[in-house]
């Protein structure tokens, strides 16, 4: 990465960093309300605030991941779209156009970590702990009192709560595990270009070499 795009990615990390302290808060100031008035209509507002806040921090992880897979030249074509929830068709008249598709968010934060595992591939992530199971609950929760029908039940009871609490959790630490480990390929791989051009600059001779064959393997 140029210096450049190295500022320009500190500026979007810190929008990033502020943008999920406002969903914790949030989150915070609906428990809250809940812990001063008991009612249902405050337990679904701590439901459908803690599964936005999920929403907004898997976008971050989400963008997160895919820049950092642009910066190291993994991202492939596939990847991208899938990222942006993007798709594209072909008109009859040969035209390309782009068409948002909107992936469900469990599965997309599946796509978040195996995408990042192409660059930190010791990123380990255990799908089957009882917080992701939480977090399917949760969200199962919130599509019934989001989308409610005659037939189904609009209480959230104090499972549920903790269900979602447990979910919430998961997710941030789940999160915060995956982007720090593409930050530390980041970081190695902007250490190990400086030292290449500081060996470039110092007239290493194996350093040319290498960096002739990277060309080469570019090229092809």
């Amino acid at each position: 990465m140029t210096p450049g795009e190295i500022n320009i990615a500190n500026r979007e990390r810190s929008r990033s960093v502020e943008f999920v302290a406002l969903l914790i808060e949030d989150i915070i100031a609906a428990r809250q309300r809940l812990s001063l008035a008991g009612t249902q209509t405050a337990r679904r507002d701590v439901v459908r605030t803690s599964l936005a806040a999920v929403e907004g921090m898997t976008w971050v992880a989400r963008e997160h991941v895919r820049t950092a897979l642009a910066a190291l030249e993994h991202l492939s074509p596939m990847a991208d779209l899938a990222l942006r929830e993007q798709s594209y068709a072909v008109t009859e008249s040969g035209q390309l156009t782009q068409r948002p598709r909107g992936l469900p968010l469990l599965t997309t934060i599946r796509l978040v970590v195996s995408q990042a595992k192409i660059i930190s591939p010791e990123i380990a992530v255990e799908f089957s702990a009882s917080g992701w199971a939480d977090l399917r609950q949760s969200i199962d929760v919130r599509n019934r009192i989001t989308h409610p029908k005659p037939e189904q039940e609009l209480t959230v009871s104090d499972h549920d709560l903790a269900a979602v609490a447990s979910g919430v959790s998961w997710l941030v630490a789940t999160l915060d595990y995956v982007m720090a480990s593409t930050n530390l390929a980041l970081t190695r791989y902007n250490d190990h270009l400086r030292e290449t051009v500081q060996r470039l600059a110092a007239g290493d001779s194996e350093a040319l070499a290498e960096y002739h064959a990277a060309l080469r393997q570019a090229e092809d």
